[in-house]
C-alpha cells in the first residue's frame, strides 16, 4: 500500500499508545475524560476551532516531588515498552532528515523519563507535554506550537496517533493525520473520523518510507 508518507518534513507522534505501550492506568484514565470522546469534541466544536495564541505560550512549572516518587517507583515493576518496530521508524526518519516531535497529553516528567528510559530521547527535535502548556488534545495548541517552532509549513506536518481524538486533533490544527491502530481506540472508531493514513502498526509505515525512497 502506498502510503506516500516521505512527503512530509514534519512527523509529530503521539506517545501512550502511539510510540510507547500504554499502561492499565493510562486506558483507564482515559475513560472517564470527556474530552477524548469523538461525540462530545463534536458537540463543542467551537472550543477547538479556534487557534490560540501558540507563539506566545508560556511553559508552566511542573515538578512534583511527590509524583515523580511515585512514578519511580511505580516504573520499576511497570517498565514501559516502545511498540514494535517504533524505534526503527524514528531512525529511519532520521536517515531521511525529518523533524520529529512528541506532543501528548501524559504528565511531563513521566514522559520525558519513558522517553529517556526507551532510549530515544535523542531522535526528537521537540517534546511537549500539553501539561506544560495548560492545552490538552483536542486543542490543536501544542500542534501549532511545534510547527512553528520548527518552522515546517501545514502542509508538510502530519501527526500520528492511536486515538480517535487525535484525529480530530490534528484536523483542528489543519495539519494532515495518521491513525496508528493498536493502541487506545479500537480501529473501528479510527475508521469513523477518516484520518488521511490508517496503519496497523509501524511496520507498515516503516514500508512505505522505504518503497517511496525507493522511487
Amino acid at each position: 500500500m502506498k502510503q506516500h508518507l516521505s512527503k512530509y518534513q514534519l512527523f509529530i507522534f503521539d506517545w501512550d499508545g502511539t510510540l510507547s505501550t500504554s499502561s492499565f492506568l493510562v486506558r483507564l484514565s482515559r475513560l472517564f475524560k470527556l474530552r477524548y470522546s469523538p461525540e462530545y469534541i463534536k458537540k463543542h466544536h467551537e472550543r477547538y476551532a479556534n487557534e490560540t495564541d501558540y507563539r506566545n505560550i508560556k511553559k508552566r512549572e511542573t515538578s512534583n516531588a511527590i509524583y515523580s516518587g511515585i512514578y519511580d517507583l511505580y516504573s520499576t515493576f511497570a517498565a514501559q515498552e516502545l511498540r514494535p518496530h517504533a524505534k526503527e521508524v524514528l531512525l529511519k526518519l532520521k536517515k531521511l532528515n525529518k523533524k520529529i516531535a512528541v506532543f501528548s497529553d501524559s504528565n511531563s516528567y513521566r514522559l520525558v523519563s519513558e522517553i529517556k528510559k526507551l532510549g530515544v530521547i535523542d531522535s526528537f527535535d521537540l517534546i511537549i507535554s500539553a501539561q506544560e502548556i495548560g492545552y490538552y488534545k483536542p486543542d490543536p495548541t501544542g500542534l501549532l506550537s511545534i510547527i512553528d517552532r520548527l518552522k515546517v509549513k501545514k502542509e508538510e506536518s502530519i501527526y500520528l496517533g492511536d486515538m480517535a481524538s487525535d484525529i480530530l486533533t490534528a484536523r483542528f490544527a489543519g495539519i494532515s493525520s495518521c491513525a496508528v491502530s493498536g493502541g487506545l481506540d479500537p480501529l473501528k472508531f479510527l475508521e469513523v473520523e477518516k484520518p488521511d493514513y490508517l496503519v496497523q502498526g509501524f511496520e507498515e509505515i516503516l514500508g512505505a518510507l522505504e518503497e517511496r525512497r525507493g522511487k
